[in-house]
């Protein structure tokens, strides 16, 4: 008769490429331990026939595996690994085209100067502080990096916080063993600079007004230009880039596609009567239809009209009308008049009016204080506490 051949006891603990094996190398003999380390099998005897702890053993091993490889790759995790990694990320490639060139040269800038192979957990406020430096004074170091002009806090800011996004992407980023790029962003906490004066101009109505009677005289755009701009909000990516097929001028509505859209938002808004009259004329004069721009490149009229040409046409109309061009602001300051214009209304209604996902932004960015209001506030109560 055949004997059977007694198996000892035997235990797997973790996953693929994470992995401990408990064994006896014979029945009742003492558990032997088995783990594989950069392709090679590590095995040795814990010394002892306890099954509970040498699974407890087995449990902490892992963990310390776990931790030493946590810590080799985020000492071998350089800024320029960082950068490749992250502008490569599909949370970076699911941004605007135009957004990923601009936030693509923003993240370059700061690894540039802090050096590519620069460790990504070695980074402190000492960086932060002598990038913020050398973009202030248009430092030498920057050459090649960034055009060699001295720029503002809110520009330096703009680029760190490209850096600082890439840092927590790899918070929540995994290897392909499952651990993270980045056990703690080393700039967590660190202030970046910020300006303390922005320049946030508001185009007043009387500017508007000149603006208007003198923009026929420089190009007959510009006056359907400066109307869509005032009755609308909108951003001069967005009105610029019209199709007659986005203006419905029997219903009243236009469509403000997604692709122009600083945040991706796709609406149908309703128009003043203002602006559908004066869109209404330039259809008429355009003889346009269908996916034709509303504003046609004086060049190409298959094509929007550029932005610079219409910042220039926005220039010579400050000129001509005799007006101080405004500081820091041209077409985004007829944004700020509409929205600062509409304070009276629920800043929810405002913001799917003009755009803005962020109703947050509006108050903190667009609409301005204005000493009509500030009169009214003070002179007119509507409200008063009384005491019982």
């Amino acid at each position: 008769m055949k004997r059977t051949r007694r198996r000892g006891w035997s235990k797997s603990i973790g996953e693929r490429g994470h992995r401990v094996r408990l064994y006896e190398a014979r029945p009742g003999g003492p558990i032997m331990r088995s783990i594989w380390v950069k392709g090679k099998e590590d095995r040795k005897s814990l010394g002892h026939r306890d099954r509970e702890v040498a699974t407890r053993e087995a449990y902490e091993l892992l963990s310390d595996l776990a931790v030493t490889e946590r810590a080799a790759a985020e000492e071998s995790l350089t800024l320029g690994m960082l950068q490749d990694l992250y502008l490569a990320s599909p949370q970076h490639r699911a941004k605007k085209e135009r957004t990923q060139k601009h936030d693509e040269r923003k993240l370059k800038r700061v690894v540039a100067f802090l050096g590519p192979n620069r460790n990504v957990a070695s980074l402190s406020d000492s960086d932060v502080q002598r990038f913020t430096i050398a973009r202030r004074a248009a430092d030498k170091q920057l050459e090649n990096v960034v055009a060699e002009r001295a720029v503002n806090d809110r520009t330096v800011e703009a680029d760190l916080k490209l850096l600082v996004g890439a840092l927590n992407w790899a918070l929540r980023e995994r290897t392909g063993t499952g651990q993270r790029l980045l056990r703690e962003n080393p700039l967590f906490g660190v202030r970046l600079p910020r300006e303390q004066n922005p320049r946030r101009p508001v185009m007043t109505h009387d500017v508007y007004q000149k603006l208007l009677a003198v923009a026929p005289q420089i190009h007959p755009l510009l006056e359907l230009a400066l109307v869509v701009a005032e009755g609308t909000g909108r951003r001069l990516s967005a009105w610029r880039n019209l199709r007659w097929d986005d203006v419905d001028l029997q219903a009243g509505t236009i469509r403000w596609r997604a692709e122009f859209d600083k945040k991706g938002y796709e609406q149908v808004v309703p128009m003043s009567e203002v602006v559908s009259k004066a869109l209404r004329e330039a259809r008429k004069a355009q003889a346009a239809i269908g996916a034709s721009p509303v504003f046609p490149a004086p060049q190409d009229p298959t094509k929007p009209c550029d932005r610079y040409l219409l910042d220039r046409w926005l220039r010579r109309a400050f000129e001509k009308a005799e007006v101080p061009p405004l500081d820091g602001g041209l077409w985004h300051s007829l944004r700020r008049k509409w929205a600062t214009e509409r304070k009276g209304y629920p800043v929810k209604d405002v913001a799917a009016a003009g755009g803005w996902r962020d109703e947050g932004t509006i108050l903190k960015s667009y609409q301005q204080v204005d000493p009509e209001t500030v009169k009214q506030v003070v002179l007119h109560p509507t409200r008063r506490l009384s005491g019982t």
